[in-house]
């Protein structure tokens, strides 16, 4: 499978092989697990109480897999997926990012803003749906009916958006479509997390690698009414080493893979994408790094911002390697020939390969005002969001943006009103560097380097916006979200 979406629930197998044998593996959503064929070969396979108390077991927080593994709502996820909500609790006095954190008592814990647990308790075909709606449209037509179904079944499935969220999935490019339904708990608590040398052990702030040796691993608790959440179905400790031959299952929310490109398009990431990403967050990892030498409180308050652009250039450069690899190259020519040669002949199928080519050369020609559409930072994000959602609130929700619908909408607005701090000097400097990078890719005399800078520089506009903004205080962003359009058009905040 490819181009996986984080927001399905997969169940991953693999046995562990024996002494000269290859090890098996297959991926699927748990409403698909091949039972049958999985017992014909193995001897045994899970039955559906067991499935079903995996599942109600497994976890998302926000982007990341988790598990519960305890019967009071304890949450074991990465300790990267924490660092945000570790930044935000910690203080000039308290470095819990430096020194890890432990809560004594549950009255100890520490409600991270912004994260939420979602756990799946029901999925349902709804891909007859979805292609009615569509029926013969192409283009965006067919692109407006397609969220307008959407959004008609997600609001019909989950009525009480307080406690559950929907969430109709796409899996296979479009070929099924799911609703998810998930039990959602917005208070959020941190319980333990390491310090930052045992999760970056060896300087390396890596989620990639395996073998990992870093201690990447952090507790949290998810609550309901001011209670811990009561969790009967949890994972629990098995202190014994596995057997060959048996198999081992992963439950999660896996990323993309790219794995059903067209040569087409990898030729955009090796030629286009990429080299700018490679450029652009290379000079980004220096201007924080500077910064962050000026004062421990700028080390400390830059310190996720880093690992973002780290990470991220660690999977730029590996993927620069791979793509400018020959034999690597090579097999992707011929694995795409070979699929080629299959599917000549077939009406069904058509010319994918031609459209995707087509589509690829446009996404070329935009390439810079795309990627320059907007300045980066926190402040603009909840600039953005406020703006957009007063407007879309104001359509039915069938006509709605995807995001901004009615089952969406509570989790954006959490993520939105959910206190937590900002740094101006970090403001400041994302701006400022993603006005000059606009400015230097797209050219001072292009139309939309103008509509950014008007007449002002970029350190200057990017200086009075941050200095002049409100936006770093919940009250005034509550304030903005409740008004809607009319608090939206009154608001001179620049």
């Amino acid at each position: 499978m490819s181009r996986l979406p984080r927001s399905a629930l997969f169940i991953a197998a693999a046995t562990l092989p024996l002494a000269t044998a290859r090890a098996d593996e297959g991926m699927w959503t748990f409403d698909a697990f091949p039972t049958a064929q999985f017992k014909a070969a193995y001897g045994w396979a899970p039955d559906q109480a067991w499935l079903d108390k995996v599942r109600a077991a497994s976890v998302k927080v926000g982007g990341c897999s988790a598990s519960y593994v305890s019967g009071s709502g304890l949450v074991l996820t990465n300790h990267h997926c924490v660092q945000s909500c570790l930044q935000d609790v910690s203080t000039k006095d308290k470095d819990y990012l430096e020194h890890g954190f432990t809560a004594a008592t549950r009255a100890d814990e520490k409600m991270c803003p912004g994260l939420q647990v979602e756990q799946v308790t029901g999925i349902k075909d709804v891909t007859a749906q979805v292609k009615q709606a569509i029926g013969s449209a192409s283009g965006e037509a067919a692109v407006k009916a397609r969220n307008a179904a959407i959004a008609a079944i997600e609001k019909a499935g989950c009525p009480d958006t307080a406690t559950t969220r929907c969430q109709v999935v796409t899996l296979y490019g479009g070929g099924q479509y799911k609703l998810y339904t998930n039990r959602k708990y917005s208070d959020v608590r941190l319980v333990w997390a390491p310090e930052g040398a045992a999760e970056t052990f060896g300087g390396d702030p890596d989620n990639y690698n395996f073998p990992r040796y870093a201690l990447d691993a952090s507790f949290l608790r998810a609550y309901e009414n001011g209670k811990p959440v009561a969790t009967p179905n949890h994972l629990t400790w098995t202190a014994r080493d596995p057997v060959a031959g048996e198999p081992i299952f992963v439950v999660g929310y896996p990323g993309s893979t790219e794995r059903m490109l067209t040569l087409s398009q990898f030729a955009y990431q090796r030629e286009v994408n990429l080299p700018i990403e490679l450029a652009t967050n290379s000079e980004l990892r220096g201007r924080l790094i500077e910064a962050m030498q000026q004062s421990p409180d700028k080390a400390r308050e830059g310190e996720v911002a880093l690992y973002s652009v780290e990470n991220n250039l660690k999977r730029t450069i590996g993927r620069t390697r791979a793509l400018g690899n020959p034999e690597f190259n090579a097999m992707l020519a011929k694995n795409e020939a070979n699929l080629i040669a299959k599917s000549k002949g077939n009406a069904k199928i058509g010319d994918p390969w031609g459209e995707i080519e087509r589509a690829t050369t446009a996404l070329r020609a935009i390439d810079l005002e795309r990627r320059y559409s907007r300045p980066s930072g926190e402040l603009m994000t909840y600039a953005l969001r406020l703006v957009r959602a007063a407007a879309e609130r104001a359509k039915p929700d069938s006509e709605r943006l995807p995001g901004y619908t009615d089952s969406a909408l509570p989790l954006l607005q959490k993520q939105t009103l959910d206190a937590r701090p900002i740094y101006p000097w970090l403001e400041e400097l994302r701006m400022e560097w993603s006005l000059l990078k606009a400015r230097e890719y797209l050219g001072a005399d292009h139309p939309q380097t103008k509509l950014l800078l008007g007449k002002e520089s970029p350190d200057g506009l990017a200086r009075r916006l941050v200095q002049g903004s409100k936006l770093g205080d919940a009250a005034v962003r509550k304030a903005l979200w409740d008004g809607g359009a009319a608090a939206i058009a009154a608001s001179k905040d620049p």
